[in-house]
């Protein structure tokens, strides 16, 4: 107990490293290529530590449990979070507004949006000739989907945002218990304020004014809650969803497969490949076919020419956020590029045997969600343009990881 404790420490420890590396610490000057190596360092101990632990679980809620007075208090707490962020969210929308001028993921969305809204589904991925003289479409089905009903009632976009990131804190909220650990339950609490707050009041990566990284976050942080349910189909439409919004899952798909394959859980196997199956030709086939599917599939080959292209036009991207590309430099893009693709496909499935290998038994339950977190460490570090929005999945990630650490009781 009293070790587990020690690793328990560990770990918050290595959390707030992370969280502050991301966040407050990037303000001051010229830190950026020290601290991206303390992130690094602070994810990778995250996920070499967590197989060490019992399986994490959720108890099974009591009948009339949503009575209780403190899941009453969480939802107040919530309340005023929105509210707080319905006031921010409006002063940044105004100071801000969706532009090329600022950032080009949102406008591109909302063109695909308008484009799917109006019917035509197969020119979704068309060239968008008034943005920077003809950009293509890159974004991945499940990234920009969910932008479509607020396109479809006239809103602003952004409010989706929004959402994602209220409903990431409101799964913090009810997985918090201040009563276990007290002292380590007061620490995680501060973290995932100065989280919170910077996200929302300081505005630096711009995820509440020019990103889509709201929706991500929340496939992610769902994607967690799965894993830990052991539910498969939970398991293998968030996976799906993860999958079909962003690239970073890529290496944790092969690892997760491996790790089912050693514990011999075939009908998971069976499910995982249905729901993929199901996801892709609902999510992408059907709406956007084939065609766009091939074209998409050839468009990482252009990720070093578009590196270089940053280096050249705003070099300041690999110096404020916690990426390693600083230290390849702009010369040095196509190693990066090829590290990124090797590592990121086989270090997650070499950690999954290792563990099984040298693991005890009752210990390899988490293995598939240090998997995760060992994927978007290595992704997001390794990334060719490390914009500094991109690296807040991860932090959500350790964030309900830590939290359902300190929450289990002795």
């Amino acid at each position: 107990m009293i070790l587990r404790k020690r690793l328990l420490i560990w770990i918050l420890f290595a959390f707030a490293v992370e969280t502050l590396c991301s966040t407050w610490l990037l303000k001051f000057d010229g830190w950026g290529p020290f601290l991206s190596i303390l992130y690094f360092l602070s994810g990778m101990v995250i996920c070499l530590l967590l197989p060490s632990f019992p399986r994490l679980h959720f108890s099974r809620p009591d009948k009339g449990w949503w009575k209780a007075h403190t899941h009453h208090y969480r939802l107040i707490l919530i309340g005023l979070i929105a509210l707080a962020m319905y006031s921010w969210c409006r002063y940044w929308f105004e100071e801000i507004p969706i532009d090329i001028s600022n950032a080009d993921m949102l406008p591109i969305i909302k063109v695909m949006g308008e484009r799917f809204v109006a019917g035509h589904h197969k020119q979704v991925y068309d060239t968008i000739p008034w943005i920077w003289n003809g950009i293509q479409p890159i974004y991945l089905p499940a990234m920009w989907l969910p932008y479509v009903p607020a396109i479809a009632l006239g809103i602003d976009i952004r409010w989706v945002t929004m959402a994602g990131l209220l409903f990431s804190f409101a799964i913090f909220l009810f997985l918090y218990r201040p009563e276990i650990h007290r002292y380590l339950s007061f620490l995680t609490g501060v973290l995932a304020f100065l989280l919170f707050w910077w996200i929302l009041a300081d505005n630096t990566p711009g995820i509440i004014s020019v990103s889509e990284e709201g929706v991500v976050i929340a496939y992610y942080v769902l994607l967690v809650v799965a894993l830990v349910t052991g539910n498969p189909w939970f398991i293998g439409v968030m996976a799906s969803l993860c999958m079909l919004s962003r690239y970073s899952l890529v290496g944790w798909i092969p690892a997760y497969t491996l790790y089912l394959l050693l514990e011999k859980k075939w009908k998971h196997i069976g499910i995982f490949a249905v729901t993929g199956m199901l996801s892709f030709i609902l999510l992408f086939l059907l709406p956007v076919g084939w065609q766009t599917f091939y074209r998409l599939a050839s468009l990482p080959g252009n990720y070093v020419a578009f590196a270089a292209r940053v280096w050249h036009d705003s070099p300041k991207v690999f110096t404020e956020a916690p990426g390693l590309a600083w230290f390849f430099g702009p010369h040095r893009i196509a190693i990066l590029h090829k590290l990124l693709v090797a590592l990121s496909f086989s270090v997650p499935s070499v950690f999954v045997l290792y563990c099984y290998i040298k693991g005890k038994k009752e210990y390899l339950y988490n293995t598939p969600l240090a998997a995760l977190k060992l994927s978007l460490v290595i992704f997001y570090c390794l990334i060719d343009v490390p914009y500094l929005y991109l690296f807040y999945t991860s932090s959500f990630v350790s964030l309900v990881i830590v939290t359902m650490l300190v929450r289990t009781r002795e």
